[in-house]
């Protein structure tokens, strides 16, 4: 699928995203699934001065260097980490929380506990919510420059079609998909069997639908983990389900250069947008979208679209960003924002979330749209 029409630029995006955007949102039914992760976050400690007090280490650069210098050494290493917050993660949590807290309906299919562990029954206990087994643990460590995730998996990691309807029958999983106008899917490497969960989604579960979502948000993860024979046993039943729906593939930036390298052949010069190009044109998708620290983008029929994203030199939160640029982007899509308009959407909701650290309201969001030049010129 080559793209032929006009690019749209960022001047253009933000002001189209300005007019568009609605003074206010009404809510509707949304799901997500089907993962469902512990997130700690936590901070490496590089020097300790007493019980309260402690330097960090800032960047992954010097936590390499500490790895490098033990290696040559042939010496065991030892790191002291503080946790600094425990939460709810993976994407069926993010956009829950998301898309709940701007008055939303989200219904979430995923691995919260069997029985739903308190940590999820306290923040999501007001939803609809159907537990596939036991969730992951992540220990997410941030740094100036990054992070790094240490992740026990959960449940998911055996998933596929057959234990997710032998868990939850299929008519009670219709019961949770049908007349929501949104289905969010993530992520594909930290469930390897996800192909077959697309592929009964779309044979076994979406006839049964009287009113199917008319838009699916895909976000496959850190696609490193996945060998080039994943992937090409995975595009089968992806598009299967692009067939019947609005389908938006999102990625960032390293993970769309290693889906482009595994779809064609690897290219060690290769940009982020023309990992991107790769990736649209060689998958049957509705839409591509890429999101990076300096611009995201997104390639469909309509041309290609690519906004720069204000930089935030003292983040509060980077852990999960992506997840809220992809929020941002659906709830564009959902109020039928064209593409230049929801890239813009979805980096102001990451800008406002990577500066404070938690979701932003509707009024909030609004805020930082308004002041996006602002943004781009500080």
């Amino acid at each position: 699928m080559s793209v032929t029409h006009p690019d749209v630029t960022t001047e253009a995006a933000v002001r189209a995203c300005q007019r568009q955007l609605p003074a206010s949102v009404d809510g509707g039914d949304v799901v997500f699934g089907f993962d469902g992760m512990i997130d700690a976050v936590q901070e490496m400690v590089d020097t300790r001065h007493g019980p309260e007090s402690y330097t960090p280490i800032r960047t992954l650069d010097s936590l390499a260097d500490r790895f490098r210098d033990s290696a040559d050494e042939n010496s065991s290493l030892a790191v002291e980490w503080v946790r600094n917050g425990t939460r709810t993660g993976g994407h069926t949590s993010h956009l829950a929380r998301f898309f709940g807290g701007i008055g939303y309906d989200p219904a979430m299919i995923g691995t919260f506990g069997r029985p739903i562990r308190d940590v999820f029954a306290e923040e999501f206990g007001a939803y609809e919510m159907a537990s596939l087994g036991e969730p992951g643990e992540t220990h997410a460590v941030e740094f100036d420059d990054g992070k790094c995730m240490f992740i026990e998996p959960g449940s998911y990691l055996r998933f596929d079609w057959e234990t997710v309807v032998e868990t939850i029958p299929l008519d009670e999983l219709a019961a949770h998909v049908d007349g929501t106008e949104l289905l969010g899917i993530g992520y594909w490497t930290v469930m390897p069997r996800l192909p077959s969960v697309l592929s009964g989604l779309r044979e076994d579960l979406w006839p049964r639908l009287s009113d199917p979502p008319e838009r699916i948000l895909f976000d496959p993860g850190d696609i490193r983990q996945l060998t080039a024979e994943q992937v090409e046993r995975g595009i089968g039943p992806l598009e299967g389900l692009a067939a019947v729906a609005d389908f938006t593939l999102s990625a960032n930036r390293v993970e769309t250069l290693a889906l482009a390298d595994r779809l064609t052949t690897a290219e060690p010069d290769r940009s982020f947008a023309e990992a991107a190009a790769v990736v649209y044109d060689n998958l049957d998708v509705t839409r591509f979208v890429g999101h990076n620290v300096d611009f995201s983008l997104a390639l469909s029929e309509a041309g290609t679209a690519r906004v720069d994203v204000p930089k935030v030199p003292d983040p509060a939160l980077t852990t999960s960003a992506g997840d809220h640029f992809n929020a941002g982007f659906a709830l564009g899509l959902l109020h039928g924002l064209d593409d230049g308009a929801a890239l813009t959407l979805g980096n102001a909701v990451a800008n406002r979330f990577v500066r404070t650290g938690s979701p932003p309201s509707f009024e909030e969001i609004t805020a930082t749209v308004n002041e996006y030049d602002d943004l781009l010129s500080d």
